[in-house]
């Protein structure tokens, strides 16, 4: 498929200009006549076909140029951006169809005092400008205080504004440019075509804002229901400006004139102050259980106690033992593995009394997941976020069904994301380590990429599986899992403490939990991966304890 929308892509702008190039049609005309209430005639035919077949032309071009780059837009798993180019081609289009057009030669006049596009598409574009401007300057606002904001997400801003600007002037000049003078359905003619391509700019200038302006979230993390209003928003708003842009609308004189650019700041202004506080979370940042019996809800974190050598299970108040979790490997005398679901219901450690590592979900039983391990052995253990699949050593395992996949040059695991693991080539190890790659593996066990990492590093992948968490001195970075590129580094704003800060996983509303050795004060906190801001903990044990939590959620 993929090989297919490469030749497709590569034939687009051939195709495209043979179709643009070819005669017009009758119906095209008609079309025109009826979505612009203007009559054909002998005196104005002429004038209303060229307009049509130059910016035919140049739209088609656009299109074309903009499936050209589809094929990149699925190499980076991004379906959406492939339409995202498309659109905004066609836009690119439609500007350089005006200025192949001639109508932007000479100087602009005072405003005609007529009302080219249907008021409703005016408020959408408006509310459009407003919120992708937002977005956009909440980026620059960002930048200038000090945050650390990526590439991606300056190139998003940049491209937000330009997109609205260039859309905005352009419209601006329809308005202004003197109409030339003749017959009166030749000066009709003029300001249909005028109108048709003022509708055109809004409608797609309102979509390619607005999607444009996602790329300046991209770091963010949102709690759910602003992710789901700003999808619906961002579909129904560019469905509706396409409306209004293909219903029947005459141009006419403009009752009062109003500028939409103080309401489109004044919007911009005040969702930006709102932006500028930062997503809301909506869920606490450790999940609850009930205080009876085993548990439904999941658990917040396991805890091992040295003193009775026993794991537990912990929320809150609520304490369970897991009776049957070994604390040692017998004839090692090192730490027997425990590992916690992101979600908190599944729980993989070393039986007792079997020497096997097994899988449990309470109130179910314990489900093997090996034979008896040799004296010594000591693998690690990984849990994906739901608990339904273990990474074990170099296999991945399903916690339900046993089914078995090699994991070919994983030694350390980082995390497992919902269709990826991330692992290294090598152990975590003292600077000048060679030769360690980073992995990335499909749920098949193949691999997917594979680049050179620093094994020297703290890192945890984040629960999407497409970044990883990676401590750096003062500083936590946000890497890319595939390629390896660092594109967000944030200061960690922790009290004083000696070493480096350890990353234990992810709490519900996206934080982390971070270990440290204070010099005073609370040894846990919950960091913000986007501020660097981190509030601490309070409750959990630190001296003979240490705690297990889910890296995935």
């Amino acid at each position: 498929m993929l090989i297919g929308l490469v030749v497709l892509a590569f034939l687009a702008i051939p195709i495209a200009g043979a179709a643009a190039n070819s005669p017009l049609h009758r119906l095209e005309a008609e079309r025109f006549a009826g979505r612009q209430r203007v009559d054909v005639t002998a005196g104005n035919g002429e004038h209303i076909l060229r307009h049509l077949q130059i910016t035919r032309r140049w739209r088609w071009m656009g299109a074309a140029g903009g499936l050209a780059f589809t094929p990149a837009a699925l190499a980076a798993e991004s379906p959406f951006l492939g339409v995202h180019l498309v659109l905004a081609g066609w836009l690119v289009g439609v500007g350089c169809g005006e200025v192949a057009f001639g109508r932007f030669r000479g100087r602009a006049r005072r405003a005609l005092g007529m009302r080219l596009v249907p008021p409703a598409l005016t408020l959408v574009w408006t509310v459009c400008a407003a919120l992708a401007c937002a977005v956009a300057l909440s980026a620059v606002a960002g930048s200038l205080s000090g945050e650390a904001v990526g590439t991606g997400r300056r190139l998003g801003a940049v491209a937000t504004l330009a997109v609205v600007a260039a859309v905005q002037a352009m419209v601006r000049e329809l308005r202004l440019r003197a109409v030339p003078q003749g017959p009166a359905d030749l000066v009709g003619a003029e300001l249909a075509t005028r109108s048709r391509t003022a509708r055109s700019l809004m409608a797609a200038g309102s979509a390619v804002a607005l999607w444009t302006s996602v790329y300046a979230t991209a770091e963010e993390s949102w709690s759910p229901w602003v992710q789901q209003l700003g999808v619906l928003l961002g579909c129904v708003l560019p469905i509706v400006a396409w409306f209004m842009s293909v219903v029947p609308y005459q141009v006419g004189t403009a009752r009062r004139r109003w500028d939409a650019a103080p309401a489109v700041v004044g919007v911009a202004v005040a969702c930006t102050a709102l932006y500028a506080v930062g997503p809301v979370p909506s869920r606490p940042a450790l999940q609850a259980a009930p205080r009876t019996g085993y548990p439904a809800e999941p658990f917040a974190y396991a805890c091992l106690e040295f003193a009775t050598g026993r794991w537990t299970l912990v929320d809150g108040d609520e304490q369970i033992p897991v009776d049957r979790a070994a604390t040692t490997v017998p004839g090692a005398h090192t730490r027997a593995p425990f590992a916690v679901s992101g979600d908190g219901r599944t729980v993989v450690y070393l039986d007792r009394s079997s020497h096997r590592l097994v899988a449990q979900r309470p109130p179910a039983a314990p489900r093997p997941l090996t034979g008896p391990l040799p004296g010594g052995t000591t693998p690690q253990v990984a849990l994906s976020g739901d608990g339904r699949h273990a990474v074990i050593g170099a296999e991945l395992i399903d916690t339900s069904t046993g089914t078995r996949v090699p994991l070919p040059g994983a030694r350390r695991v980082l995390g497992l994301g919902p269709d990826r693991i991330v692992a290294t080539t090598a152990p975590r190890a003292l600077p000048g380590t060679p030769d360690t790659e980073l992995l990335t593996f499909d749920l098949t066990g193949s691999i997917r990429t594979r680049t050179p990492f620093d094994p020297t590093l703290e890192a945890l992948l984040t629960p999407d599986g497409r970044d990883l968490a990676v401590v750096s001195g003062d500083e936590l970075l946000t890497m890319d899992a595939g390629t390896g590129r660092v594109h967000r580094r944030t200061g960690m704003r922790l009290p004083a403490h000696s070493g480096e800060p350890e990353l234990l996983g992810w709490a519900a509303d996206g934080r982390l939990l971070v270990a440290l050795d204070p010099e005073d004060g609370a040894a846990h906190h919950l960091l913000d991966p986007r501020t660097g801001r981190a509030r601490p903990v309070e409750g959990i044990p630190v001296e003979g304890h240490t705690i297990a939590l889910g890296s995935s959620r």
